[in-house]
C-alpha cells in the first residue's frame, strides 16, 4: 500500500512538474528582463521605505500613526496605477494609544538617566513621581506574593524578575545564510516545526497577551508608582513589546516600562548591597478609540484573461509594527517589496493573467487580526468549509522576515508546490538560490490562509540583525534595511508574481 502511494505521488509530481514548464519561454525571458531592468535601475523602494518610517514612524495597530501611513499608503498605491485600491475594516473594539512624552532618572545614591520605553497600554503617571526601587522576581505565586508585599507597595517603583543575562559582545549579531545551511534546508525530507490549528494558536495567545494582569493590578492597589522590567538584549536595546491590552474593554496598566538590561543590573545589584536606589519618571500618554483606525489596506492588478481572470494570485505583509522604532525591518520594508514589485509590473506594462492582488494587514502583533478577519470574511468563519472563494486563489505569497535578501521558499509542508517554484527561481538563479525547504515557518500571516488550505507560502530571508537587535526593537530603523537586498527582493517577487499569473493551473493544495 505504502508503496502504490509513493509511486502515484511521484506521478502527480512528475505531471506537475511537466505541466509548470510548458510555459512560453521566450516571451517569458523578455519579460523577465523588462522586470529586472525597471527593478534595477529605476527602483523607487527606498525612497518609498524612507517616507513610510521616516516620516510617518510607528504604526501601532489602532492608533492614528497607522492610519496616517496607511493613508500615504493607499494614496502611493493609486498614483502607481494600482487598481481597487480600497480599506477593508478588521477590528471595530481595538483601541488607539500614543505618548506623548516620558523621562525617567535614577536620582540617588548618584544620578543615572535610565534608558527606557513605555509598554503600550499603560496610563500616565501622575505628573513627576519618585520613589525607592523594590525587587521582585517573580509573580508566579500570587498568592504568597501578595503574602510578602501587602502594605510594603506604596510609592514604590518595582524592578520586575531576574537579572537580564548578559549577551557576550563576541556573539555574532549579524547572518546571512552559509550554503550548508541552504543544503541542509533544501534536503529536508520532512517538516520538523509543527503547526498548532489556527483557532487554538490565537486561543494561546490571547491568554499570553494577560500573563501579567493580575500582577499588574495587585501592586496598583498597593500604591506601587511604576514597574520596570527588561530582557537579555545586546548592547543596551530595548524590546517593549510585552503584555498588551488592545480592545476598548480591556485592563489599563499602571507605568510599565522595559528599561536597558544593564540599566536593570545595576539598580538590581545595588539593593542586594542594602543600597536603595530613587527613581524619578514622568509618563504621558492617552488612550483613544477610532475604529476607523483598524483598516487593512488592498489593491489589485485586475486580471485579463477571460478564463483566469477570476483566479488571484494574493501577496501580503503586515502593516503595523511596535512603537519604539519606525517599524522598518518589521514589517515595513515587506510591505514595500511587495508594492514596488506591484509598480514594477505595472511599468512595464504587464497585463495580468490572473488578478494579482495585495493585502497588507493590521494588526499581525496582536495575532493576526487583519489577516484573520480577510480569512473571515472572505473565505469563511473558521467551523466552516472554506468556501468557493478560497478556491479560486492560486497561492498566496507572505514576506515577513525582516529585510534581508530572499533565499527561497518555505513550502509549509506542500510537496506538491516544489516543482512550480523549482520552474519559478530557475531563471532567477543568479540573484536567489531559490531554496525550497519543505519545513513550515511560524508566527505571521500566511498561516491564516494555510488555515483555510491555501497554498501559503512565506519566503526564506537572510536574518541579518533581526533577531538579534531590530525584531519589535527601538532599532528597528531605516539604517537597518540594506538597499540592495529591498531592490533585490522586488526584482524576485515581481518575478514570482509573474510566473503564477501565468501559469495555466493553479497551485495545488495539500494531499
Amino acid at each position: 500500500m505504502k508503496l502504490k502511494a509513493s509511486l502515484f505521488f511521484l506521478f502527480l509530481v512528475a505531471n506537475l512538474f511537466n505541466s509548470y514548464s510548458q510555459s512560453d519561454t521566450a516571451d517569458a525571458d523578455v519579460m523577465l528582463e523588462k522586470i529586472k531592468n525597471e527593478g534595477f535601475n529605476n527602483s523607487q523602494a527606498m525612497s518609498m521605505l524612507s517616507q513610510l518610517t521616516d516620516i510617518y514612524g510607528q504604526r501601532l495597530t489602532g492608533s492614528n500613526e497607522y492610519l496616517a501611513a496607511a493613508t500615504w499608503m493607499s494614496q502611493e498605491m493609486k498614483s502607481i496605477g494600482l487598481q481597487n485600491v480600497h480599506f477593508e475594516s478588521y477590528c471595530d473594539d481595538c483601541r488607539g494609544w500614543s505618548i506623548k512624552s516620558f523621562n525617567i532618572e535614577m536620582i540617588s545614591p548618584n544620578y543615572m538617566h535610565i534608558e527606557a520605553y513605555p509598554f503600550v497600554m499603560t496610563k500616565s503617571s501622575n505628573g513627576i513621581v519618585s520613589g525607592d526601587v523594590i525587587h521582585i522576581k517573580s509573580f508566579k505565586d500570587m498568592d504568597s506574593l501578595k503574602l510578602q508585599y501587602s502594605g510594603k507597595l506604596k510609592d514604590k517603583i518595582i524592578l520586575l524578575g531576574n537579572v537580564p543575562r548578559r549577551k557576550s559582545l563576541t556573539d555574532t549579531i549579524f547572518e546571512r545564510y552559509s550554503k550548508a545551511k541552504l543544503e541542509k534546508m533544501a534536503n529536508q525530507d520532512s517538516a520538523t516545526v509543527k503547526q498548532m490549528p489556527l483557532p487554538e494558536l490565537l486561543k494561546s495567545w490571547e491568554t499570553d497577551d494577560i500573563k501579567e494582569e493580575d500582577f499588574l493590578r495587585f501592586v496598583e492597589e498597593q500604591g506601587a508608582l511604576a514597574v520596570l522590567k527588561s530582557r537579555s538584549m545586546y548592547l543596551g536595546v530595548l524590546h517593549p513589546d510585552g503584555t498588551y491590552f488592545y480592545k476598548n474593554n480591556h485592563f489599563k496598566s499602571l507605568p510599565f516600562l522595559t528599561i536597558m538590561p544593564e540599566h536593570f543590573g545595576r539598580m538590581a545589584r545595588m539593593i542586594e548591597m542594602n543600597i536603595i536606589p530613587k527613581v524619578r519618571l514622568n509618563l504621558e500618554t492617552f488612550f483613544y478609540s477610532n475604529p476607523e483606525n483598524n483598516v487593512n489596506i488592498i489593491a489589485e492588478l485586475t486580471g485579463t484573461d477571460e478564463k483566469l481572470k477570476s483566479e488571484t494570485v494574493l501577496v501580503g505583509a503586515h502593516f503595523d509594527s511596535w512603537h519604539s522604532g519606525t517599524g522598518a525591518t518589521d514589517n515595513g520594508a515587506s510591505s514595500i517589496v511587495l508594492v514596488e514589485a506591484l509598480r514594477i509590473l505595472k511599468a512595464i506594462d504587464y497585463k495580468p493573467k490572473r488578478t494579482i492582488k495585495i493585502g497588507l494587514w493590521g494588526g499581525e502583533e496582536q495575532a493576526f487580526l487583519g489577516s484573520v478577519s480577510y480569512g473571515r470574511n472572505h473565505f469563511g468563519e473558521f467551523d466552516e468549509e472554506p468556501n468557493e472563494a478560497s478556491k479560486n486563489v492560486t497561492a498566496y505569497l507572505n514576506l515577513d522576515n525582516g529585510a534581508g535578501a530572499i533565499r527561497g521558499m518555505y513550502l509549509q509542508n506542500n510537496p506538491l508546490a516544489k516543482p512550480i517554484f523549482k520552474v519559478i527561481f530557475s531563471p532567477i538563479s543568479e540573484i536567489t538560490e531559490g531554496v525550497l525547504t519543505i519545513e513550515n515557518t511560524l508566527s505571521t500571516d500566511h498561516e491564516t490562509f494555510d488555515f483555510y488550505n491555501i497554498p501559503a507560502f512565506q519566503f526564506i530571508q537572510d536574518p541579518l540583525e533581526y533577531n538579534s537587535v531590530t525584531h519589535h526593537t527601538q532599532l528597528d530603523l531605516l539604517e537597518y534595511v540594506p538597499e540592495q537586498d529591498v531592490i533585490k527582493n522586488a526584482v524576485i517577487m515581481a518575478w514570482t508574481i509573474y510566473s503564477l499569473s501565468e501559469m495555466e493551473e493553479k497551485v495545488p493544495r495539500k494531499l
